[in-house]
């Protein structure tokens, strides 16, 4: 366990941002929801390539579903080798990827339906998140230790590793793609990465234990899970413009439309974050551990429950949406 970190960074800080980890005021929204029954362990949601279907990986059953949120309904399943630990989908190309961090490897899915045509040892020791570079074809890994490795897409072949700081877990992209904005979970900091040279142009303190990021048009979104926060950072200026206390362990982000939707894990709750304002509008009670979501077209959310095996699809009414 890390037990240091770096300041918590200068810039633009609301008031809100100082008061810590208290509980967030905000109404619990109203809500519909249709459960579905899924493989065991459902760990991650990608959008499908088909129009309005997801793709979801279920470690200890070792497929990836392509589902059908409405009606929901699992459309058919594809078998790995090794337990999925990320999954996305690849629509241009017509391709899916599946990240194993069991034994470091990224499987490669193509075809309709869905197969697997190969995979590719990576040799690294604890791979995390994945991202397509938007406009080049090309994978991003960040390898969960110290660097980036940048893949072929479709060819599945190594171009280059990227150094960063300690312990990169997840990254997004610039619309352009000119951009790499990487979470860097033991240096509390979201790096900002040339993507065509590879430098790093900047580093932005941000909470404790950064997890997740999205990108909701110039602010760059990092999910803080060990202050129990979110970080709202200006990527024309590299500051931190502002930091919203959630609920606890806040990890996977989805966003939709202005709203940012964040799994708290330890709360059993989805809370909704108006990005622009930089405040809590709501939340959503789950009743369950709440793992990666997908933010749906219609306004509803996928999300995974990995404790009872199951994806479950939720329809909230936000305010002003």
């Amino acid at each position: 366990m890390i037990a240091d970190r770096v300041p918590w960074g200068v810039g633009l800080m609301l008031v809100a941002a100082l008061v810590g980890c208290t509980a967030d005021k905000s109404p619990v929204l109203p809500v519909t929801s249709v459960v579905l029954a899924v493989p065991k362990h459902p760990v991650c949601l990608s959008t499908g390539l088909e129009p309005g279907t997801l793709l979801v990986a279920c470690s200890e059953a070792r497929t990836v579903l392509v589902l059908q949120p409405a009606p929901a309904r699992v459309l058919y399943t594809v078998t790995l080798p090794f337990p999925p630990a990320d999954v996305l989908a690849d629509a241009p190309n017509r391709m899916a990827y599946v990240l194993h961090a069991q034994n470091d490897s990224l499987s490669q899915l193509s075809g309709s339906p869905l197969k697997l045509e190969k995979s590719l040892g990576l040799g690294t020791a604890s791979l995390a998140g994945a991202a397509l570079r938007p406009g080049y074809n090309e994978v991003w890994l960040c390898d969960g230790v110290s660097a980036v490795q940048v893949l072929t897409a479709g060819r599945l072949q190594l171009k280059r590793t990227l150094p960063l700081g300690r312990y990169p877990q997840h990254l997004a992209f610039s619309l352009d793609g000119h951009t790499a904005w990487v979470t860097l979970k033991g240096e509390n900091a979201l790096a900002a990465v040339d993507a065509e040279s590879g430098k790093e142009l900047a580093r932005v303190p941000v909470g404790i234990y950064p997890r997740d990021v999205v990108m909701a048009g110039t602010t760059a979104c990092v999910s803080n899970f060990g202050s129990h926060d979110i970080s709202l950072v200006d990527t024309v200026k590299y500051v931190e413009r502002a930091r919203v206390p959630v609920r606890r362990q806040p990890n996977a982000l989805a966003l939709q439309g202005k709203t940012l939707w964040v799994a708290c894990e330890d709360s059993y709750r989805l809370v909704a974050i108006q990005v622009t304002q930089a405040q809590v509008i709501g939340s959503i009670k789950t009743g369950f551990y709440p793992g990666d979501l997908e933010a749906q077209p219609t306004g509803s959310l996928a999300v995974c429950d990995p404790q009872h095996d199951q994806v479950v699809i939720f329809t909230p009414q936000v305010p002003g949406s």
